[in-house]
């Protein structure tokens, strides 16, 4: 059956096991990032996520939000004239639950809600499939599944190969893994990667 008619979620959870790829405890949802729908294996950081409901916090998209809190040690005070004029009007803008303000120290509360394990673009070309998959690169896990016939697969293996990109390749029920996805390994934390994960988590249900 082509992907046309059926979900991208249907086709990920038809394709793969629990524990294949993924944690078995992570869960499926489509989302949509950088132009590009996808379906994100994912785990909520259960404390944080605890943490935000209780006091109704907003997802942090705002840069300059997360480059201040990035600057600030989690869980430990800070004496808030260390903070630079530009910050402390950042500061201001905060959402409720973000850090705590007591006898003149910040202390941050906030941390990233959810861990994304892999995306997921299923589509009948692995050309554009691929594409799509690269704009994740700095984030997390990619993997393509392409419905239906491999064209030019050599080519397909040697890019998929090189990016660590996993390839795998759905006919029906059978899924045939092309190539296996490369782990995902974090170089270091930014903004853009913290900002990545609040748009994901605002998403899920």
């Amino acid at each position: 059956m082509a992907i046309a008619a059926r979900e991208p979620m249907d086709v990920v959870a038809g394709a793969l096991a629990p524990g294949d790829f993924v944690p078995r405890e992570a869960k499926l949802a489509v989302v949509e990032a950088f132009g590009a729908k996808a379906v994100a294996a994912y785990r909520y950081e259960a404390q944080e996520r605890e943490r935000r409901t209780a006091v109704g916090m907003p997802p942090l998209t705002r840069p300059e939000v997360l480059n201040l809190l990035m600057a600030l040690p989690l869980g430990e005070p800070v004496p808030a004239g260390s903070l630079s004029e530009k910050e402390r009007r950042v500061l201001k803008s905060l959402p409720k639950g973000a850090v705590v303000r007591r006898d003149g120290l910040i202390t941050r509360q906030a941390t990233q809600p959810v861990h994304i394990d892999m995306v997921f673009v299923p589509g009948r070309s692995w050309e554009s499939a691929m594409e799509q998959a690269e704009r994740f690169t700095p984030f997390t896990a990619r993997s393509v599944l392409v419905d239906g016939v491999l064209r030019r697969r050599d080519e397909a293996v040697m890019r998929a190969d090189f990016y660590g990109i996993g390839l795998f390749l759905t006919q029906g029920d059978a899924v045939e893994v092309v190539v296996p996805p490369s782990p995902f390994v974090r170089r270091r934390h930014t903004v853009a990667a913290w900002k990545f994960l609040e748009e994901i988590h605002r998403q899920l249900p």
